[in-house]
């Protein structure tokens, strides 16, 4: 369903809404457009973290994007100048892998560590500059240890961000975007829309939109969780010193 849709309202989640709260389809009054798009952007995020918990190995993104969510950086390799940390894409939420081109021009994933796992000062952790092993996220930064050197990598578009990113955000504009998950859960937008506004202005429906609410999430959780059907839970034999325990 689009998010707001005037020539087919029956395909608009703001007149869902609407409906939802017994309110005319007509009456855009009690409950303004803008202050719909603002509950709904909410809800959207919201959505987004539930798939994201559910998913396992499937990566989900926003369908609304036309491109993927994969980004590369120069890397500043300059004798003397190396550069050791690179912002992060302003969009993403969650790093999912990060890569380093080689001097042959060949890509390698980089190993992800905490400042709780070096036993050194931090100053001292690969302070040479090298082939970079290992990658630390401290804000909205990515910093490589050790830092890269011209020697050993391609400066060029050099560094590869794999990430999740935040959703392509409706606005008062749109008439037909609709959210960038599957159809069939759509309406989670229209019954978290109507619950904001049930809190604020006339609790009288809000028992029946929080049932829907819960059995709508459930439903959208079991769905994404079993997505990817190739890659099922198996069960993993541990082993120690080469034999099976």
């Amino acid at each position: 369903m689009y998010i707001y849709d005037t020539t087919n309202p029956y395909l608009s989640l703001y007149h869902d809404t609407l409906f939802k709260l017994g309110i005319s389809r007509s009456n855009t009054t009690n409950y303004p457009l803008a202050d719909f798009i603002r509950s709904a952007n909410n809800w959207y995020r919201r959505v987004n973290s539930w798939i994201w918990n559910a998913t396992g190995e499937w990566e989900y993104d926003d369908s609304n994007y036309t491109n993927l969510p994969v980004a590369t950086a120069d890397l500043e390799t300059t004798s003397g100048s190396e550069q050791q940390d690179y912002e992060l894409p302003s969009t993403a939420q969650k790093i999912d892998r990060i890569e380093i081109k080689d001097s042959n021009g060949d890509w390698y994933k980089l190993k992800p560590i905490n400042k709780e796992e070096v036993k050194s000062a931090m100053s001292e952790f690969y302070e040479t500059a090298g082939k970079p092993v290992y990658y630390d996220l401290v804000g909205r930064s990515i910093i490589l240890y050790p830092k890269p050197s011209a020697d050993e990598v391609t400066s060029t578009a050099g560094i590869k961000c794999y990430f999740s990113r935040d959703v392509d955000e409706f606005t008062t504009s749109d008439t037909t975007q609709a959210p960038g998950f599957v159809e069939n859960f759509h309406e989670i937008i229209s019954i978290g829309a109507a619950i904001d506004y049930s809190n604020t202005y006339d609790q009288t429906r809000l028992n029946v939109l929080l049932s829907n609410l819960e059995k709508l999430k459930e439903e959208l959780e079991q769905f994404y969780g079993s997505r990817h059907r190739e890659l099922r839970p198996k069960i993993r034999r541990k082993y120690n010193n080469n034999k099976r325990i």
